[in-house]
């Protein structure tokens, strides 16, 4: 009998079989019991052969957030960031998944709002730009009087942005439930991916271009910036002052403002800058 040969590679699987007699052999894929191993190539067994079935390995995909790694088989990579990173598992179920995106997107753009909020009316106050609440950091800005006392703001914010993200949570239960505006029947809101609306919200027409990349772009910068706020919180809780500050200050002296130096307490050792150390040996000091 000829040998039969099956080869894996990207989703496309041949199979060639003869038989001396003349009849056909159907080639069958049963799963194996391994694990799956990307680029894994399984060869037929003699006994396999003679039986007429064929036994196939599947390529995993890899996690690009740790080479070497495999990405869980939930997370197929259509999402965009998906880099295969669910250590815990919280995305087996689908469901879940998607409310777990809808809350990452929602939580990024807020992060990123947060990180500019932050930063740059603080860069504009310190260049002498002035406007109503001018120089104002950021962990006091809820304590200052603007047009409006600040207990009318914050009501005004639950009612307005309750009513935005109950909207929200019925187009992920029901997508495109509420693409018709309810007071004004001339607006309405394209068919499209939950999370990324387009229409009003897309002046620019980005959303006509390479909208894969885009969301890719975003998911990214709203990693960074979830990350940048808790940087900017901690640094506040045990440095205190504004990111510009604890920048400028670092800036000024790389040596003697450090993480190390503002966290001394925390460590068994006296730090001292290997400034004034080099300055005290170095031979030509």
């Amino acid at each position: 009998m000829a040998s039969q040969t099956v080869r894996v590679s990207a989703q496309v699987v041949k199979a060639s079989a003869s038989c001396t007699t003349g009849s056909a052999t159907v080639a069958r894929a049963v799963p194996t019991q391994s694990k799956f191993m990307a680029g894994a190539r399984l060869a037929q067994s003699a006994s396999a052969a003679r039986s007429g079935r064929t036994a196939l390995s599947v390529v995993a995909r890899d996690a690009a957030w740790a080479p070497g790694s495999e990405a869980p088989e939930w997370l197929d990579g259509s999402m965009a960031g998906d880099f295969g990173f669910d250590p815990l598992g919280l995305a087996k179920d689908p469901d879940n998944l998607v409310w777990y995106r809808q809350a990452e997107i929602v939580h990024a753009r807020f992060a990123m709002l947060g990180v500019a909020g932050c930063v740059f009316p603080d860069i504009a106050a310190k260049a002498g730009i002035s406007w109503a609440g001018a120089g104002v950091d950021w962990y006091d800005a809820a304590t200052f009087d603007y047009f409006a006392p600040t207990a009318a703001i914050w009501t005004t914010q639950v009612i307005m942005m309750g009513y935005a993200e109950t909207r929200r949570w019925l187009d992920i239960k029901n997508p495109g439930s509420v693409n018709q505006d309810p007071v004004f029947s001339s607006n309405s809101l394209p068919e499209g991916v939950v999370g990324y609306p387009g229409g009003i919200f897309d002046p620019f027409g980005w959303a006509s271009k390479d909208m894969s990349s885009l969301q890719l772009k975003e998911i990214k910068n709203g990693r960074l910036a979830m990350i940048a706020m808790m940087g900017i919180y901690t640094q506040h809780a045990v440095v205190g002052g504004t990111p510009v500050e604890n920048w400028a200050a670092h800036v000024a002296s790389p040596w003697d403002t450090t993480i190390l130096t503002n966290m001394s307490d925390l460590f068994v050792w006296d730090w001292v800058s290997p400034s004034s150390t080099i300055s005290t040996v170095a031979p030509f000091s």
